[in-house]
């Protein structure tokens, strides 16, 4: 959310536009204050319960992303307990790949969250107006994503909303998103559904058990997205009675990456595992998923690209 990119402005606009009014807004517009640190710029954004403001923040002397709780919410404890867990997350984890908390306040009358501001465009803006990424492209985007969800795991969190427009595409790339973000000591039991529909693994969207595979899922889906320029599972029918006929992911098996575009077979191997249905069968981890997507990258012999020197023990 805090990258905001071209296609989820395009989203969020037309779906302002044909649903009801069903949430309130602060009416801010460019150059009103957000509170006497931070002045607006213009509206990325938002969901029900947060308002996000590309803003000037008067402290830092920069440009950030602000999301500001909505004012019908900020008195409701499920709320602010997301909100304090977003921070609690947020500042235990510091990694090149992912997106900053820079500050933030729960004082009245505008609780908000500071964010480093984006502006390279999202994987998801990329896929909106051109077919994909080259392969080494989406390799090396891989391998820096899963960088970041091997730091996110190793300090147990859950991101649980990779898809292409929480990854932007600059140098470096990002991670973008916290706001579904899960701390976890164990295996968690999912009691309602979180998430983006084409992007979930099947143990999200049937109300299952989330581990870091799940991540592992999502982003195998984000990077067969990638290259290919198609999902790797049919649309759901969110007006479905039926959990398969909404979540096709959780009964059909994806068509081999190999056999949509002419891929390394490291890479189709690498893909395809994130993408089994049966969470045990997907890479053990984020460090050796991008091992398989560097070998796919050593395989195209484009050294330049390497995202760390051939024959480096990384792990």
């Amino acid at each position: 959310m805090h990258g905001f990119g071209v296609r989820k402005r395009e989203q969020m606009a037309q779906a302002i536009a044909t649903r009801p009014a069903l949430t309130e807004s602060w009416e801010l517009r460019q150059g009103q204050e957000i509170d006497p640190t931070l002045v607006v710029i213009d509206v990325l954004g938002g969901g029900t319960r947060y308002e996000v403001f590309r803003a000037w923040d008067r402290e830092l002397f920069c440009q950030v992303a602000v999301k500001v709780v909505r004012p019908h919410r900020r008195d409701e404890d499920r709320v602010i307990e997301g909100f304090e867990r977003e921070v609690g997350i947020a500042q235990r984890l510091d990694h090149p790949n992912l997106v900053r908390l820079l500050r933030w306040t729960l004082a009245p009358p505008r609780p908000y969250l500071v964010y480093e501001f984006i502006t390279a465009p999202t994987l998801g803006d990329h896929l909106s107006e051109q077919d994909g990424l080259s392969i080494p492209e989406t390799c090396l985007l891989g391998v820096r994503m899963l960088s970041a969800l091997h730091h996110m795991h190793s300090r147990h969190v859950l991101h649980l909303d990779v898809k292409p427009d929480n990854i932007t595409t600059g140098d470096p790339p990002r991670l973008l998103d916290l706001s579904l973000a899960r701390s976890f000591s164990g295996p968690v039991q999912m009691h309602h559904t979180v998430g983006t529909t084409a992007y979930m693994p099947p143990e999200q969207c049937n109300h299952g058990i989330v581990t870091p595979a799940s991540d592992l899922f999502s982003l195998g889906v984000a990077l067969y997205e990638s290259v290919s320029g198609m999902r790797p599972f049919p649309e759901g029918d969110d007006a479905a009675t039926d959990r398969a006929l909404q979540y096709p992911q959780l009964v059909e098996d994806a068509q081999p990456l190999n056999e949509v575009v002419d891929v390394p077979a490291a890479m189709a191997r690498t893909v395809m595992a994130c993408l089994a249905r049966d969470p045990a069968r997907r890479p053990r981890s984020a460090i050796e998923a991008a091992i398989g997507l560097e070998s796919a990258l050593e395989a195209l012999g484009l050294d330049e690209l390497y995202a760390w020197p051939k024959g480096l023990h990384v792990k």
